[in-house]
């Protein structure tokens, strides 16, 4: 049994950043990431993380590693605690956004999709690639820049069965999250002494 994808198939979006996107997108994105970053300062860094997960895997554009690689780096002791946070809050937005795709896909799903770059043509023509290889899609889009986002909306709105849904998503985001907890746990000082060797001052001082 293959799992290569077949290579007539329409080729799924990438979640990029669009350099003409809205200005006020733009700055509600930085404003949340502001004060997610003032919520863990004030000592609940893992609440901050699992929120932006969840909101970055279900609605809110934006790289899911935002919160979790800074906090991570700034402590890499609780890097491991961090990355189990985002695990959470990255499954619970990706059952968010399958819901979407189920229940609300006319009204919120198809205005994501169309703001992450797909057009209403090119969305319907994956319908098939979804239903014969949709936990699949699920499995790779954690690890790879495909996004997740919007597989999960797929996954809801072209009926992937839930269960091979929520195992794959469960496995893809859990395993992501421990390999680069890992990395930030026994790598972190060094990349930080790095970085402060480069930039000649503490990490701290940079403004």
């Amino acid at each position: 049994m293959t799992t290569a994808l077949d290579p007539t198939t329409p080729a799924l979006p990438t979640e990029h950043r669009d350099a003409s996107a809205p200005g006020r997108l733009r700055r509600g994105l930085v404003a949340l990431l502001a004060r997610l970053h003032r919520w863990a300062e004030s000592g609940h860094a893992g609440s901050a993380v699992c929120t932006w997960n969840a909101l970055q895997g279900s609605v809110v554009p934006g790289p899911s590693e935002a919160l979790f690689l800074p906090l991570g780096l700034a402590d890499p002791k609780r890097a491991p605690h961090l990355a189990l946070m985002a695990a959470i809050g990255a499954t619970a937005g990706g059952l968010i956004a399958y819901a979407i795709g189920v229940y609300a896909f006319d009204s919120i799903g198809m205005p994501l999709v169309s703001l992450l770059g797909v057009s209403p043509e090119r969305w319907a023509s994956m319908e098939g690639l979804f239903l014969r290889r949709g936990a699949l899609l699920v499995l790779l889009s954690t690890m790879s820049p495909l996004s997740t986002k919007l597989v999960c909306i797929g996954g809801g709105a072209f009926g992937v069965p839930f269960l091979p849904f929520l195992g794959a998503l469960a496995v893809g985001r859990a395993a992501r999250f421990a390999v680069i907890g890992l990395i930030v746990r026994f790598a972190g000082d060094r990349l930080i002494a790095r970085l402060e060797r480069k930039l000649g001052r503490p990490i701290e001082r940079v403004r």
